[in-house]
């Protein structure tokens, strides 16, 4: 199977191609998510110049939405002129961040090797997440241009989608829906100078719900489904969903996906003879070693050692 196209080649917005071309590379690693409500794109790009600089980025059309910047990688130095000015830009330390607003014409100028991550929000989405959680407008996010924030929860999010970008089959869209909405989420609480005006709900979903979520994402254990598509069967927005199934199950829908797929994967060890990296794709895992990874951790032993054990043992 290949690349996932919807995921990898994006037709709008400033991310995945039209990213890349700013930037004189071509279709660079992208992974989308749909918000459940409005149906906006989020996305994550990474960008390499490991052997060269990129020099001088192409104008970005302008729009109504933030490129937040991970780095993975430290910059001596660049330069950043915004609306036509060139701003005071400090260097970037690896693993800090920084941020784009697309609406002011962004033109960057870096004489030197760098690895950044960038995540694509549309102030619609930002919105959204606003209303979502009962606070005031949301759709801006407070930045300094040309400085840089060391936010661990950004670094932290932006460092679990790497494995996911460099995978050759895609089944992990739920776990991209997740991150990215985390992401949104964060943003609003922390840079989007909001407060709450009404209190969040805290009760779990309703047994027709729950069935209904559990089914659809059991249904596609291979394959993989969207938050938005799940949470869409439940007439709830993405938010509200996650934080319902959680108090209802325990698990994020993302960990009850992966459960699943780790008993599916067991009760095919125990009654077929296929090998493990056949086992692997069939019960929904990304590749063998995702799932040799994944079984290790629960069980103390591979998949492999498991399978020799006597059953008494097991």
């Amino acid at each position: 199977m290949g690349k996932n196209e919807e995921i990898r080649q994006p037709q709008r917005g400033a991310f995945g191609g039209r990213l890349g071309k700013a930037f004189s590379l071509d279709d660079p690693p992208t992974l989308v998510a749909h918000t459940a409500r409005d149906d906006h794109r989020m996305a994550v790009t990474e960008l390499q110049f490991d052997q060269r600089p990129h020099g001088f980025t192409a104008p970005i059309p302008p729009e109504d939405a933030f490129l937040i910047g991970l780095q993975l990688r430290g910059v001596h130095y660049h330069e950043l002129w915004v609306d036509g000015r060139a701003v005071d830009a400090r260097p970037f330390v690896a693993g800090t961040t920084h941020f784009y607003d697309l609406a002011r014409n962004p033109v960057a100028y870096v004489p030197e090797p760098s690895h950044p991550l960038f995540f694509y929000l549309p102030r619609a989405a930002l919105a959204e997440q606003g209303r979502e959680l009962g606070l005031g407008d949301t759709s801006d996010l407070r930045n300094t241009p040309g400085a840089f924030i060391d936010d661990p929860v950004i670094r932290a999010l932006g460092l679990s989608l790497m494995p996911v970008l460099h995978a050759e089959r895609h089944f992990h869209q739920l776990f991209v829906d997740h991150v990215l909405l985390a992401l949104r989420s964060h943003l609003v609480m922390t840079y989007g100078g909001t407060r709450k005006v009404r209190p969040l709900a805290a009760c779990g979903l309703a047994p027709w719900q729950e069935r209904a979520a559990k089914e659809l994402m059991d249904a596609h254990a291979v394959g993989g489904t969207t938050l938005a598509q799940v949470s869409q069967v439940c007439n709830l927005d993405a938010t509200t969903f996650v934080r319902a199934f959680t108090r209802s199950t325990g698990l994020s829908p993302h960990r009850w996906l992966q459960q699943r797929r780790m008993h599916r994967a067991i009760a095919l060890m125990l009654e077929t003879k296929l090998s493990i990296a056949e086992i692997a794709l069939m019960a929904g895992f990304v590749d063998e070693e995702e799932f040799v990874r994944a079984f290790s951790h629960k069980a103390g032993m591979t998949p492999d050692a498991w399978r020799q054990m006597p059953l008494s043992s097991r």
